[in-house]
């Protein structure tokens, strides 16, 4: 990527203190003023080393201090999170990673956060898809820019960066656990990776020029496939095509509106695609109680009844101590509050929320004064936010008995309790999934 992509935006450098993320922060830095972006830096102790990993954030502040890079340190022990969390350790890693990112992007302290990863890295993740026998879709590597996250050296080799490191007489810390085989991911960069290296030499830039001519393609057959998907109130309808890559991706499509991104398998999607030749309603079976039905000229994907509020109240007075919604629990902090996958975390004027406001769920007639105006619908406003059909009826508002909504937990606000420069009292607002 240019570093034009990066002008005057503020820039948060995740570093190790290894030899990629330390080359990372000097490369930047070099052009800090030429482009006009401002740095800082994040260092995430995961506390598995012991007193290595101590020793890595010592370097880390000395460095930047020297460097004059403001920093911010996390701390963790992850070992006893993977343990709490049934995850493996270096799952468990990355998510503490991901969370301390997600921190920094929502409290808007920082535009972008700038990752080390380079092409050997990238190659590394294309085998180990391949290998577990993924789709077209799983095989796509890593981009320059996703979202928030931006990885500035993904076209550099490790060799090239090592080249830069010594070239500019930068000093690092090495991590011991790379250079040990115990997880796939280091049995394939220290052994898989050179080998088919030394057996096909360029066989690492292939396998990363493969993964983005497969991501050129599936980006394009997703475009044709949206095509035939159609949302309504109640589910997802598929008009029938014979092409089999399309329709298999118009089910992923389907899916994904009605909550459901992982547990299905491909048997699922080729029994979904014999629909269109069975007699008119038959059903396959999703995870999470979704079904896919032939009907009359579609194939039709929704959701079976379910009594998800059964003993949960249809309303309840606003307060600070949230609400047990069922399906989410409502979530109120004067402090901010890490973001949940799929929904933001909403900020509103504290002393602007009507002392008449309650919880509850949808009804007819609700409507909602857009952030930044304009008087919706609820329902047109959650087609237009594209908010998937499964969760419409169980996303927990925050409004008037009458009609009016003020908040739509994990979506958005009202015009009438966004933050000003006069707001004196600042509230988060998330959900999390019971």
């Amino acid at each position: 990527m240019t570093l034009e992509t990066l002008a005057n935006k503020r820039i948060c450098v995740a570093i190790s203190g290894g030899v990629d993320s330390v080359s990372l922060l000097h490369y930047l830095k070099g052009s800090e003023a030429t482009y006009g972006y401002t740095l800082c830096a994040v260092h995430c102790e995961h506390g598995i080393r012991g007193e290595e990993s101590l020793r890595d954030a010592r370097f880390v502040q000395q460095l930047c201090e020297r460097w004059g890079v403001p920093l911010v340190v996390f701390s963790e022990n992850c070992v006893l999170r993977a343990e709490r969390d049934k995850q493996s350790l270096e799952t468990a890693a990355r998510a503490f990673r991901l969370a301390c990112f997600q921190r920094l992007l929502t409290e808007n302290q920082v535009d972008f956060i700038a990752t080390a990863h380079h092409k050997n890295d990238e190659a590394e993740t294309v085998l180990f898809r391949l290998l577990r026998g993924t789709s077209l879709t799983g095989v796509g590597g890593m981009s320059e820019m996703n979202g928030r996250i931006v990885r500035p050296f993904l076209s550099w080799t490790r060799a090239e960066i090592e080249a830069y490191a010594k070239e500019n007489g930068l000093d690092f810390c090495i991590d011991s656990t790379n250079l040990e085989t115990d997880a796939t991911r280091n049995k394939l960069r220290l052994q898989a990776l050179p080998l088919l290296e030394s057996c096909v030499p360029g066989a690492m830039g292939n396998l990363v020029r493969f993964a983005g001519l497969a991501a050129d393609d599936d980006e394009l057959l997703y475009r044709y496939a949206k095509d035939l998907v159609s949302q309504t109130d109640d589910g997802v309808r598929i008009a029938f095509c014979t092409e089999k890559p399309l329709f298999r991706r118009a089910c992923l499509l389907a899916l994904k509106a009605l909550g459901v991104e992982k547990d299905y398998t491909a048997l699922h999607l080729e029994n979904a695609y014999a629909l269109q030749t069975l007699q008119r309603g038959a059903k396959q079976t999703f995870p999470k109680n979704i079904e896919a039905e032939k009907r009359e000229d579609c194939v039709y994907f929704y959701r079976k009844n379910e009594q998800v509020f059964e003993a949960k109240p249809t309303s309840k007075p606003f307060s600070e101590e949230g609400f047990d919604g069922g399906r989410y629990q409502v979530l109120i902090s004067d402090e901010p509050i890490l973001q949940a996958a799929g929904w933001q975390v909403l900020q509103a004027d504290g002393e602007k929320i009507p002392s008449t406001a309650v919880y509850r769920f949808r009804q007819d007639g609700d409507y909602i004064e857009r952030f930044g105006g304009g008087k919706k619908t609820l329902k047109k406003f959650f087609n237009e936010e594209k908010t998937p059909v499964s969760e419409r009826a169980y996303l927990p508002l925050i409004a008037e008995e009458s009609g009016e909504v003020y908040a739509v937990c994990g979506v958005e606000i009202s015009e009438k309790i966004k933050i000003t420069a006069e707001t004196k009292r600042r509230l988060y607002i998330a959900i999390q999934k019971l």
